[in-house]
């Protein structure tokens, strides 16, 4: 999971994207990066780290161009931060700069078949090689060359890509997996600039930017808008669409709106379902706590729902990142701890309903429990946005082994019992489908219930599993020779 944008025919591009990645910075915190057009020379920064990190006033001033891209990352594959940041480039058949959002579940076999030695591990790499060499079997790069070099390059990869390339002089292209796994939405504006456009994962970075929202890209859409600032349109594949629900119960900001479905309406409409499924069990309650941030709009629907009162019995620090998406365990408790303080005023001596959007490792969780046991909490029951987390993602979120998947192993009373908990009370399936209002047909639901959206062999799944554990333990032998 990663944060794109693209942008096409503004003043000053660097500072549209700046202000957009920063917009986006919860869809990943490894590292970022840039790629600028001014219409003679390209400028490229990228690096490990935050926006603000990456980015200072004399780099800015430097990315000169009015067209470019920009990415946050997320890492799924690849250890090394600095060599898999976005954006990538390429110069054959013709210049091509690339971000993308997604995971590609056939990588490896992708990389042995294009024969090309590659520099990352970095899945954008294996794209962007791809469509490269689909283009150079084109007689001359056209609109319609690049159009059938994107439908040949969808037909082989398989996983998720939300996908926005720049060719200079040519224009910026925008594609989009044809289950529509990853979000993608477009816009345009006229200003003094004249008219521009712009995609991102997110519409909220259209909104700050002051785009107006065209819509959504279609799964196995392209889009090009050419160099005079003309768009052409092409529905390249088709398949039905498959949306990470994982996007409205936990990834897209609380403002954005996925699908033209709102998350914080979503988000409101599942805490009510929590609250249902609760009423089922007929136990009182005194204060409904919840887990910063995401959560916060689940626990207020529900305490209304139940007419218990809201409360914000946890403190966040808003120095520290989301910690869902740190690239390993130690990290991950290590930021739980400076992250979150109890109120103890709030909790002491109450029966206290603990909301959260999901367990998925569990560790993270027994934490939060403990925090609230030592402020004083008489009890503490466990209620979570989504159903249980069962299976692996290989669509671009960091849960590729089965073994680490609390709930694919445990029932919920074990779970209870290991976190600490009175009780836990998880989303229910149709709770999910009646908060997003979709059809499930639609939705990708893979790790609740292994229905994934493409063909994932056994093979392919032990290859990312093994993959991403011997990665983990790159990282916390770096992390443990610093300390």
């Amino acid at each position: 999971m990663c944060g794109i944008i693209g942008i096409m025919g503004t003043g000053k591009a660097s500072s549209e994207l700046y202000n957009g990645l920063f917009a986006i910075q919860h869809r990943g915190q490894n590292g970022a990066g840039m790629y600028v057009y001014d219409g003679e020379k390209r400028r490229l920064h990228k690096g490990p780290g935050l926006v603000g990190e990456i980015f200072n006033k004399h780099i800015l001033d430097d990315l000169k161009g009015s067209s470019g891209l920009g990415h946050v990352r997320y890492p799924t594959i690849g250890s090394d931060t600095g060599r898999d940041a976005q954006p990538f480039v390429v110069y054959d058949p013709v210049e091509i700069a690339m971000v993308h959002n997604g995971n590609i579940v056939n990588v490896d076999q992708l990389a042995d078949e294009m024969e090309v030695q590659l520099e990352s591990e970095c899945d954008l790499e294996v794209i962007l090689t791809l469509f490269s060499q689909e283009l150079k079997k084109e007689e001359s790069v056209t609109e319609e060359s690049i159009f059938s070099a994107v439908g040949r390059t969808m037909d082989r990869l398989n996983g998720s890509y939300s996908v926005v390339a720049f060719m200079p002089d040519i224009g910026m292209l925008m594609f989009r997996d044809p289950h529509a796994i990853r979000p993608m939405v477009y816009g345009g504006k006229i200003s003094l600039d004249g008219v521009s456009y712009a995609v991102a994962s997110e519409n909220i970075v259209l909104d700050i930017l002051g785009y107006e929202i065209i819509r959504d890209l279609r799964g196995g859409e392209a889009i090009l808008v050419r160099d005079d600032k003309s768009v052409v349109k092409r529905q390249v594949r088709k398949s039905e669409p498959r949306h990470c629900m994982f996007e409205w119960v936990y990834f897209a900001r609380t403002d954005s709106t996925i699908e033209k479905t709102n998350v914080y309406e979503a988000r409101l409409r599942l805490g009510k379902e929590l609250a249902k499924v609760w009423k089922k069990k007929n136990r009182d309650l005194d204060v409904v706590v919840p887990v910063p941030d995401t959560a916060r709009t689940y626990a207020l629907a529900m305490a209304e729902e139940l007419n218990v009162p809201f409360r914000e019995g946890l403190l966040r620090n808003r120095y520290i990142g989301r910690t869902f998406i740190m690239p390993d365990q130690t990290s991950r408790e290590t930021a739980v701890r400076t992250k979150l303080n109890p109120i103890i005023e709030e909790v002491k001596g109450k029966r206290v309903a603990l909301v959260d959007d999901s367990i998925v490792r569990g560790t993270t969780s027994k934490k939060l429990v403990e925090l609230m046991r030592r402020a004083g909490a008489k009890e503490v029951h466990f209620f979570i946005g989504c159903p249980p987390i069962r299976s692996p993602c290989y669509y671009g979120i960091d849960m590729p082994t089965k073994h680490e998947l609390k709930a694919s192993h445990n029932t919920v009373d074990e779970i209870c019992k290991e976190i600490g908990v009175d009780s836990l009370t998880y989303q229910t399936m149709e709770g999910l489908i009646n908060g997003l209002k979709r059809d499930i047909k639609h939705l990708c639901t893979a790790c609740l219930n292994e229905d994934y959206p493409t063909q994932v062999r056994e093979d392919i799944r032990q290859y990312f599993a093994g993959k991403r554990e011997k990665e983990r333990e790159i990282v916390s032998a770096q992390e443990s020779s610093i300390t």
